[in-house]
């Protein structure tokens, strides 16, 4: 799978590609140093073992198939954004990586034993079409997973910049339509979208996760670096956004833990699994009789 992708440079689709193609080259430093924890969870949960060919979308550096990799499985990872598939391919040379959009697979269906979605789900502009997509390409009998993070509060990073944004500017920034940022932080919402693309049996985990750091000022660059929220920053007046940064690092400092920033950011991991084809027909015959 060779493709180009372009989206209009307006649509939130268009910037979320704009912006994780502009921040790849810092990903693996800092989002890079928490999500890549949660990639033994996430593939646990598809069941990804010795064999296995697994697709990883939104792959972004390519943590879910490098893991992938050393339990012997097949992976192959796709991403939207051209430079995270380029940082990918210089990190992993083992796997597989293209450039690809989880809304409009090109692979055959049920082309694969596992699907994973390491925290993407959140920046697809249609997640229905996202999920349905992973729902096709997958065979009966496998398993979808993804992660996402867990709700401000839960997560004390994302409630640390959510209140210096409250506290100095204003959330009602102009941004492009686009699902809601935590939609998919309630349990719920991640079951509720599973069955209703046709997978059964959900299961939804949560994971700790955290920030780790000697700079109170990582803590900032962690949030310029997530595309909606270096958004949410970077479009307040320049005053605002002077006291939004500075409370980001002082409010940091709170979460000194021997001699260190230990910054809480719990994910969920949700998992379903594709119905075995035949085990469904047999069943509606027997219904039937």
């Amino acid at each position: 799978m060779s493709t180009s992708l372009t989206f209009d440079p307006s649509s939130f689709k268009g910037i979320e590609q704009a912006g994780w193609s502009r921040n790849a080259a810092r990903y693996d430093e800092l989002l890079g140093s928490v999500t890549r924890h949660a990639m033994a969870p996430l593939l646990d949960a598809a069941g990804v073992k010795s064999g296995t060919a697994v697709l990883e979308l939104c792959c972004g550096p390519g943590y879910g198939s490098a893991t992938a990799l050393t339990r012997g499985a097949f992976p192959v990872g796709i991403d939207f954004a051209p430079s995270m598939i380029e940082q990918a391919r210089a990190l992993h040379p083992g796997a597989r990586f293209e450039q690809g959009d989880a809304e409009a697979l090109t692979f055959e269906a049920n082309s694969f034993d596992a699907i994973i979605c390491p925290f993407g789900i959140n920046h697809l502009a249609d997640p229905e079409k996202g999920v349905r997509e992973a729902f096709r390409v997958l065979r009966p009998g496998g398993h979808f997973a993804f992660t996402m993070w867990c709700a401000p509060g839960k997560s004390k990073f994302h409630q640390l910049v959510l209140d210096a944004i409250r506290s100095h500017g204003t959330l009602n920034v102009p941004m492009p339509a686009a699902p809601p940022p935590f939609r998919f932080s309630d349990p719920e919402a991640c079951s509720h979208i599973l069955l209703s693309m046709g997978f059964e049996a959900p299961k939804v985990d949560e994971v700790k996760l955290a920030f780790r750091t000697n700079n109170s000022k990582d803590v900032l660059d962690l949030a310029l670096s997530a595309v909606r929220m270096e958004m949410m920053i970077k479009l307040q007046t320049p005053n605002a956004q002077a006291r939004i940064e500075q409370e980001i690092v002082e409010g940091t400092r709170r979460f000194s833990l021997g001699g260190q920033l230990e910054v809480p950011m719990p994910a969920l991991v949700a998992s379903a699994l594709k119905p075995n084809v035949s085990v469904s027909r047999q069943r509606g015959c027997e219904d039937a009789a």
